[in-house]
């Protein structure tokens, strides 16, 4: 483990901000240093709002909730011992921020915002949702947003019990046992909550593409154009109509 107390040296000065890991930049941090503040909170948003919009479903809240947690982390500094990563124990205090915003919010109509989330290196539900496809053209391009806006939606509608777990698990990519320790929860329920989580997720997908199945496999735009082209100019060459 490395000495969440000692001051970085000259040798280390010369390391660029973004190699250092969280501990080195928490020592920094606890010195006063701005950047490495920064970057902390830089490498740490995404994490943070997937974790707190688990709890709360609605994005101001959530943001509310992350800059809550990074307020309340940066003042109690001293508190972080280094037994779980510095990412872990922030999600924590996240978790524990929306779950306090969300018992004195009033309750009221949520709107379904999008969520830009899914960009994530590792999705543990990818078989899920097999999606193979050229996504340079404008066609597919746009189908991949409305796949990520399908998808978005659904965990959306998932019980909060249930998209909180899949939110630091699959989406975020946390393990059981760091899911457990941010949420109080055992690692049994972790694992159970995440498998009833897929569930309701296929069951929820696959409805909303039966809803949609006939708007699927559009032919238009530059492919459409190209075959009319093409049948147009070996018809004419067929003679079968004339040129003007």
């Amino acid at each position: 483990m490395e000495n969440l107390g000692m001051s970085h040296s000259k040798a280390e000065a010369q390391i660029p901000l973004v190699d250092l890991t969280d501990i080195r930049l928490l020592a920094r941090a606890r010195v006063g240093d701005g950047a490495a503040f920064e970057l902390i909170v830089r490498r740490h948003n995404r994490a943070l709002f997937r974790a707190a919009m688990g709890v709360l479903d609605d994005e101001g809240r959530a943001q509310e909730a992350v800059q809550e947690a990074y307020f309340s982390a940066f003042k109690h500094m001293d508190n972080y011992q280094g037994r779980a990563s510095l990412k872990t124990w922030l999600t924590r205090i996240v978790v524990n921020q929306a779950i306090s915003i969300k018992r004195r919010q009033r309750p009221e109509i949520s709107l379904d915002e999008k969520v830009t989330f899914l960009h994530a290196p590792q999705l543990e539900w990818d078989q899920t949702v097999t999606y193979m496809a050229d996504k340079h053209t404008p066609e597919m391009a746009a189908s991949t947003q409305e796949i990520k806006r399908l998808l978005e939606a659904a965990i959306r509608r998932l019980p909060e019990t249930y998209r909180s777990v899949f939110m630091l698990r699959a989406v975020e990519g946390m393990s059981v046992i760091d899911s457990a320790f941010c949420l109080g929860l055992s690692e049994a329920v972790v694992k159970k909550r995440l498998s009833r989580a897929r569930d309701m997720l296929r069951k929820d997908l696959v409805q909303q593409a039966e809803s949609q199945a006939s708007d699927t496999f559009e032919f238009a735009g530059r492919r459409c154009d190209a075959v009319t082209s093409h049948v147009m100019a070996e018809l004419m060459r067929w003679r079968i109509i004339k040129s003007d």
